[in-house]
């Protein structure tokens, strides 16, 4: 196609005019454009013409005759973008210099003239690019045809909606079928369920965009009902070296303390060995392998005991390496693409859900023979098509040529809608491969101001939770094929993802030429050439004087030196810092070096997003003061110790993730005034003078430790009331109460105590130190076992309607459900409850909503659990653990219609599940029984559905533990409501 070169950098011009759009619709809402109305007229007038662009730019398929006014729209964009910034940067500036009252009238005048002079150019340069005559005939012909496109910037689908979370979204969701990858999912299962004396390796062998990854997902999920432990998901790249290579596999084979992840090669060698001894059966799964890994796969032979039952499943490009790492006699997994009517059934589902070819129009089968039969071909299509109109449809026919997939990239790049294309961008700066969590990659957008206008309304008065209008771009992504999600949460939202592989090869390599964003790493170069499907095909066009003001920048490798040897690139405009390097030491000093860099230039810093999650200790005391305009610090897992007390003056700040350091308290001017502050995790020692400041948090998790001095439960009675009352913007709450335990005075002066169903391993009484291996702390502190106390009594129903997650761990005295439970609940977790009778009943007529249902240890003490007619009609998943005597489970025709995965675990009493067949939808059952004890799950091979898959562990009695059950939440050491985590 050639139009596809110029495209793909248009691409990087609609998201800066996107971003501006964005800045300029902030503008509005500060005092200067309220109180002044001919500055508010020209920020609208800049904002039409804009518009005006947009539109033109997202409608046209020949670019190629608009190089030159490209390039001046994205000159213009960086021109608008600069001022603006600048004009935010001197207002924040008035808040830490002490200006003289004389003066202030004086700078605020001249900041107005100069903020008013930038308009007035901004204005003009936009009509001289309104002006040109393609671009009027172009937005003449689109107001006389078709009004919207699918990447119109007024295009926002959920707009005036209330979801909470879009929960409901992700529950119609549909993933497309990759019919190549479903015919093959058997054959890689049967590899897998073996259990040979050696170990095994499963390749799969196919070219780009055939769906290898996809197939390799799928057993790396199902083998975790097999009774594999651990599962490894390394990505390997080109640049990969051994020591990385063999720590990312380490680090998911057993947790590390910090100091172990800066062992060199020969330590993690011998490690990575005794490790892999230990396990009974592990599966590792190295995706995207190439020629150039062959040395880590040599590496990797050497380490593996080979009378183990261990897997590993590799996907490459390479038969000469496909061959190498299968042990298999009927040879390499090999997928192939799909013929002609195989591809119209992967199109017809996607864009109308059922797999009939039938279902196609002429013209949609017509665009299908222009389109490569890969799957990744047919699935960016087909999220393409599912939101184009009829004039795109018929603008792609009328192009007639037949397009590769590098053409398929740059289409559905193209043709996303504006408000995502700054947020599919930004995906970029991540590494490869890299699974992103979503709740991270929502805050870092809204940091960016690319979440703005859909969060806000003009008056800056918020609209929409972040979160949610994040989740839907993420829905928009992944509905589009754009990116991948790897990880769902337990009410089905999406918990992290990662952008599709070439299409992140492709953007990355695109937004570096333009100077959009930086990635600082190791053999860049070389990555580029082994995988990027555009480095033989396109040669993009120099900008020079874009690529020196670089907005966005990654580290992953040392910020100092890299293999070319380079200096710094042009730091002053940089507004977004992640780093991904964390060897121990190598940035403690050079941060500080890199900081100042960016300030170096100007007294100040126009950073909004500093990223350092995981660097060792960053120095920030002599720079932090400086980055005025910074909205989001993110310093989780670096061990600080404190922060500088100019962490205050920075108004701007709405995100601070100090998650896993040893930072203990905070400034309390930080708390005055924050009610949009979101907080990563604080220990508080005192939050007792803070309560009043907390009414906004989201996300809460709070255990009391109960003692024999409080008899009345006052101190829990005020916590409940508190929760109740006064917390009813609560969207995840996790509380709980410990009862002290009283014999083990001694062991608790060595470790604190442990709540009754909660894993050693996963305490932090303590700040994170650089301490011993958890093992010795874990078995001194085995004798101090605390029991589970008295919930006080909660009212959550009335005013927590945003509430979406509930975990309880404490007795529950005979609740009254329609009081305690808001009917907004996605997932409920009881553990220590001790309720008895019929429950289920109320329960499911009650949680209409409720998607993930966990009942764990002593939640229930009675025989018979009965799961009533019509009752959780949304469930998705139950998990029964460790309910000493339940003997019964009962489901009535028409309970839990949508189930899909059942989790019975440690449940010795168990003889009976009766009405198993009447959850239609169920595709998994998995159980846990001590070894021998298989009575129960013959019971069920016989009862289960045809389509349900039965997974059966056995485990060794004296290897079980007690505290498995509580997994999914921290416990601290905490006295009343002294400590708090917020998460």
């Amino acid at each position: 196609m050639a139009a596809s070169g110029m495209r793909s950098c248009t691409v990087v011009a609609e998201a800066a005019a996107q971003i501006v759009f964005q800045k300029l619709d902030t503008l509005l809402s500060h005092p200067v454009c309220v109180e002044c109305l001919w500055m508010q007229a020209r920020v609208e007038d800049a904002k039409v013409k804009l518009a005006t662009i947009q539109d033109f730019v997202s409608a046209q398929y020949r670019p190629s005759q608009t190089t030159e006014w490209s390039g001046r729209l994205l000159r213009t964009m960086h021109y608008a973008e600069e001022f603006i910034d600048e004009f935010q940067l001197r207002e924040a500036r008035k808040r830490n210099e002490a200006l003289h009252l004389a003066t202030w009238p004086l700078v605020a005048l001249i900041s107005k003239y100069k903020l008013w002079r930038d308009l007035s150019i901004l204005v003009n340069k936009m009509e001289g690019l309104c002006d040109e005559k393609f671009l009027k005939e172009g937005a003449e012909g689109k107001r006389n045809k078709e009004p919207a496109s699918s990447s119109s910037h007024v295009s926002v689908p959920w707009q005036g909606q209330k979801l909470a979370r879009l929960t409901g979204f992700w529950d119609q969701y549909q993933p497309t079928i990759f019919l190549n990858v479903d015919a093959k999912k058997k054959e890689i299962m049967e590899r897998i369920k073996a259990k040979p004396t050696l170990i095994q390796g499963t390749s799969i062998w196919a070219g780009q965009g055939a769906g290898k990854m996809i197939l390799a997902r799928f057993a790396y999920d199902q083998a975790k009902y097999m009774d594999y432990e651990p599962r490894v998901w390394v990505h390997v790249s080109a640049s990969m070296d051994k020591r990385e290579f063999l720590l990312k596999i380490l680090k998911q084979v057993e947790e590390l303390a910090r100091e172990m992840k800066d062992m060199d090669i020969k330590e993690i060698n011998k490690m990575l060995y005794q490790k892999l001894v230990q396990k009974k059966r592990f599966l590792i799964v190295l995706d995207g392998v190439q020629p150039s890994n062959e040395p880590l796969l040599r590496e990797l032979a050497m380490r593996m005991p080979l009378s183990s039952q261990g897997h590993i499943i590799t996907t490459t490009e390479d038969y000469k390496i496909a061959k190498c790492m299968n042990t298999s006699g009927a040879g390499p997994i090999e997928l192939e693409n799909l013929d002609g009517e195989e591809s119209q059934k992967m199109l017809a589902w996607k864009l109308h859900g059922v797999l009939d070819s039938q279902r196609l129009s002429i013209v949609e089968k017509n665009i299908l023979n222009i389109c490569p039969r890969l799957p990744l071909c047919i699935a960016l299509l087909g999220g393409f098509l599912s939101k184009a109109g009829e004039q795109e449809r018929a603008a792609l026919v009328k192009e007639g040529s037949k397009m590769t997939l590098l053409d398929m990239l740059k289409l559905s790049c193209h043709k996303l809608p504006v408000h995502l294309k700054p947020c599919f961008i930004y995906m970029a700066l991540f590494p490869v491969g890299f699974p992103i969590p979503t709740r991270r990659l929502v805050r870092l957008w809204l940091a960016e101001g690319l979440l703005d206008s859909h969060c806000y309304d003009v008056e800056r008065e918020m609209k929409r939770q972040p979160e949610d209008v994040g989740e839907t771009f993420i829905l928009e992504l992944a509905d589009r094929n754009m990116i991948q999600v790897m990880s769902r949460r337990a009410d089905g939202s999406p918990k992290a993802c990662r952008l599709q592989i070439p299409l992140h090869d492709m953007i990355r390599r695109i937004a570096m030429s333009m100077g959009f964003l930086h990635i600082h790493a190791t053999s860049e170069s070389k990555d580029i050439k082994d995988r990027d499907p555009t480095s033989q095909q396109q040669q993009l066009p120099a900008h020079p004087q874009e690529r020196t003001k670089i907005r966005w920048l990654a580290e992953h490798t040392n910020i100092v030196t890299d293999i070319h040897g380079g200096s710094y690139p042009d730091l002053s405009h940089i507004r977004s810092f992640l780093s991904f390097y964390q060897r121990r030491g190598v940035l403690t000093k050079d941060m500080s070096t890199f900081l100042r860099k960016v300030t170096s230039k100007t007294d100040y810093s126009w950073l909004r997003v500093l990223d350092l999650e995981g660097v060792y200790k960053p120095s920030l005391q002599d720079v932090l003061h400086k980055l005025v305009l910074l909205r989001y610090l993110g310093l989780r897992s670096t061990l600080l110790d404190t922060l500088p007390i100019t962490i205050a003056d920075l108004h701007h700040l709405e995100t601070l993730d100090i998650k896993h350091t040893n930072i203990t308290s905070l400034p309390s001017s930080l708390w005055k005034a924050r009610n949009g502050l979101v907080i990563g995790e604080v220990k508080e020692n005192s939050m007792t003078s803070h309560t009043n400041s907390l009414t906004t948090l989201t996300t809460l998790k709070l255990f009391l430790r109960h003692s024999d001095k409080d008899t009345s439960g006052a101190a829990g009675k005020t916590v409940a009331d508190w929760i109740s009352f006064r917390l009813t913007n609560l969207q995840s709450l996790t509380f709980g109460v410990i009862q002290e335990a009283k014999p083990a005075e001694e062991a608790m002066k060595v470790a604190q105590p442990v709540a009754e169903a909660q894993p050693a391993k996963e305490i932090k009484p303590e700040p994170a130190k650089e301490a011993k291996p958890a093992n010795e702390a874990e078995n001194k502190a085995k004798p101090a076992r605390s029991q589970i106390g008295l919930l006080p009594e909660l009212s959550l129903a009335d005013q927590h309607h945003d509430l979406l997650e509930l975990y309880l761990l404490g007795q529950l005295n005979k609740p009254s459900w329609k009081q305690l439970l808001p009917i907004s609940l996605r997932v409920l977790t009881l553990s220590g409850s001790k309720l008895e009778g019929d429950i289920m009943t109320q329960l499911g007529g009650l949680m209409r909503l409720l998607r993930t249902f966990r009942l764990l240890a002593n939640s229930f003490l009675g025989t018979r659990l009965t799961f009533a007619k019509d009752g959780f009609p949304s469930l998705k998943f139950l998990k029964i653990w460790k309910l000493p005597k339940l003997e019964e489970v009962i489901i009535e025709e028409g309970a839990m219609l949508h189930l899909k995965e059942l989790e019975l675990r440690h449940l010795n009493a168990m003889k009976n599940v009766i009405g198993i067949k009447e959850c239609k939808e169920l595709k998994t059952i998995r159980v846990v029984v001590e070894e021998g004890a298989c009575d129960f799950g013959d019971h069920l091979e016989d009862v289960k559905g045809k389509t349900t898959n039965l997974y059966i562990t056995e485990e060794v009695p004296e290897l079980m533990d007690d505290n498995e059950d509580d997994r999914y939440v921290t416990i601290l050491n905490l006295k009343h409501y002294e400590n708090v985590v917020i998460d």
